[in-house]
C-alpha cells in the first residue's frame, strides 16, 4: 500500500513550483482540500492561482490593494514581508519566454499532436541563434543559450524529459500565466523598442 498524500505534500510543492494535472495524486489532493490550502498561504500573504482548464496551479505573491488599506484607521499590524522575490529578466531570458510562449500558442492555434509542446535542445538553440548577433564565437552562442536553457528549467518553464539526442524539453503551460496575451504584445513591442524599460519581472521564492 503506498503511503497517502496529504494536503502538505500539495503546501510543499507549491512552494517548490506549479502542480499540473497530470501529478494525479497532488492535482486530486489539491482539489479535496482546496480551502484549507488556499487558507494555509493566504495566511503568509500568497495566493494559489488555479487554471482547471489548463491544468495547473501554483503560488504567487498577493498584492495589497492601498485604496482598501487607506480605509483603515485602527490598522496595527505591519504589511507582510515578501514571500517571492521579484526576478528580472535579461534581454535574452526575456527574448526567450516571448519565443516559447509563441511556439507554445502555434502549437495549441494549430491543434498538433499530443498534449504538450516539446522542443528538442538543438530545437531551442536554432531558435535563439539569431538574437546574438553580436557574437562571431558558434561555440559561445551555443554556451550562451545553454545556459538559458538551464535558467529557465531551474525557473520550472521547461521541463527536460529525455536525455537522448542532447535533451528534448517540454514546454509548461505556466508560461501562459507568466505572459498572458495581453502581455506579450506589450513585450513584444518593448523588444522592438529595444527600451530601457525592457526587463521584465516574474516571481519565484526566496531561497
Amino acid at each position: 500500500m503506498n503511503p497517502a498524500i496529504t494536503h502538505r505534500h500539495v503546501i510543499v510543492r507549491l512552494l517548490n513550483g506549479p502542480i499540473y494535472q497530470e501529478d494525479l495524486d497532488l492535482w486530486s489532493r489539491l482539489g479535496a482540500e482546496w480551502e484549507k490550502i488556499k487558507g494555509h498561504f493566504g495566511e503568509m500573504g500568497l495566493d494559489v492561482a488555479r487554471d482547471d482548464s489548463a491544468g495547473y496551479a501554483y503560488v504567487r505573491q498577493r498584492e495589497e490593494d492601498s485604496e482598501e488599506d487607506e480605509n483603515w484607521d485602527d490598522v496595527t499590524s505591519s504589511p507582510l514581508p515578501r514571500v517571492l522575490r521579484r526576478t528580472r529578466l535579461s534581454y535574452h531570458q526575456t527574448i526567450f519566454m516571448v519565443l516559447l510562449r509563441e511556439e507554445l500558442m502555434r502549437f495549441e492555434q494549430n491543434q498538433e499532436e499530443g498534449d504538450h509542446l516539446y522542443r528538442s535542445s538543438l530545437d531551442l538553440t536554432e531558435l535563439m541563434a539569431p538574437y546574438y548577433p553580436e557574437l562571431h564565437d558558434e561555440k559561445k552562442v551555443h554556451r550562451q543559450i545553454a545556459g538559458l536553457i538551464n535558467k529557465f528549467e531551474e525557473w520550472g518553464i521547461i521541463k527536460k524529459v529525455r536525455d537522448k539526442d542532447e535533451g528534448l524539453y517540454r514546454v509548461e503551460r505556466i508560461i501562459k500565466a507568466k505572459l498572458p496575451p495581453e502581455k506579450l504584445t506589450e513585450v513584444k513591442n518593448q523588444i522592438k523598442r529595444r527600451a530601457p524599460g525592457l526587463d521584465e519581472e516574474m516571481e519565484e521564492e526566496d531561497a
